[in-house]
């Protein structure tokens, strides 16, 4: 399978090189000092497992839409922050319009919006929500990201159709040849809202106080609070038809209790001076609480603290 990532970092980099390790052809699309890097240099990506080390062919955007044709593509796996995918949609639509033979396009990014934003660039049929669970994965240095885990990746369409059907169990039986567990589920949707309510239960408050998620959830004070989150994600989910309860909410409370402590992507994005995916996870929540008539007063209380206190902490580091 010919398989593009956009987005080369924790989790782009692993999904590109675990591919590449069981015999895809993956290219990877890069920017900044990863795509210099990574012109001249192998990846590598290491696990307490196994180490995956090669140079992977990587473009920029611009140069990958010159380059390639749609129909030469099979999958284009999108692994970008949330806030990319608009305009990362734009180009791709533009480009795919060019043939009738195009690939799939594949979301591993937080939120649970992109799939709504993608549909309206490609062909419905053509968009795949995917998400990762049970994974710990952060760039350790250019080049080099370690990730640790069992690693589970599940993927669905949104508009059924015999033919993405049998795209997603080709590409399950190439992901099932990675050290990694692979499930097509048939609601993707909900699985995504599932995800959020643990995203917004831990991100933003661990970027917020700078501290790992198990102290927290553990802790008698702020596990009330991490619920609190949790719970408001899952009332939000019904104002766009997936109707999560609270005893949903509590279910992913109890299952994060035993998962492994770690530092969400918020606060490595905070530590690196990167734009938060604060819109896209705890805007989403507090959005959709409002068109129920409800307020989401423990995510708006924590993201809004935390946007004022990381707006300051940049403007500090510009002087």
């Amino acid at each position: 399978m010919n398989i593009v990532v956009i987005g080369v970092g924790g989790i782009g980099a692993f999904y590109g090189m675990i591919l590449h390790n069981v015999g895809c052809k993956v290219t990877f699309v890069a920017r900044g000092e990863n795509l210099q890097y990574l012109k001249n240099n192998p990846m590598k990506i290491t696990h307490p497992n196994y180490t995956i080390e090669d140079k992977i062919n990587t473009y920029n955007i611009e140069e990958f839409l010159e380059t390639f044709e749609p129909q030469e593509i099979d999958a284009i796996i999108i692994a970008t922050k949330a806030m990319s995918t608009e305009k990362l949609s734009q180009q791709l639509g533009s480009w795919a319009n060019k043939s009738t033979t195009i690939p799939y396009f594949i979301s591993l990014q937080n939120g649970v919006e992109n799939e709504d934003i993608m549909e309206q660039y490609y062909p419905k049929d053509y968009v795949i929500g995917g998400l990762t669970r049970l994974i710990v994965s952060h760039t350790e240095a250019l080049g080099h990201v370690h990730c640790e885990g069992s690693v589970e990746t599940l993927i669905g369409a949104l508009n059924h159709t015999e033919k993405n059907k049998a795209f997603l169990e080709r590409f399950k039986s190439i992901l099932d040849k990675t050290p990694t567990k692979s499930i097509i589920s048939d609601n993707i949707r909900l699985e995504l809202w599932n995800k959020l309510i643990v995203n917004n239960g831990v991100n933003a408050i661990c970027a917020l106080v700078e501290e790992e998620s198990g102290p927290l959830i553990h802790n008698e004070k702020t596990s009330k609070i991490v619920y609190g989150l949790m719970s408001e994600a899952a009332l939000a989910s019904n104002a766009v038809g997936v109707n999560l309860s609270q005893n949903d909410a509590k279910k992913m409370f109890e299952l994060y209790k035993d998962f492994q402590s770690v530092r969400p992507s918020m606060w490595v994005d905070k530590e690196n001076n990167r734009d938060l995916e604060l819109e896209q996870i705890c805007g989403v929540v507090i959005k959709n609480c409002e068109k129920l008539g409800q307020d989401a007063p423990y995510t708006r209380t924590v993201s809004t603290l935390l946007e004022f206190t990381y707006k300051r902490q940049r403007e500090n580091n510009n002087r």
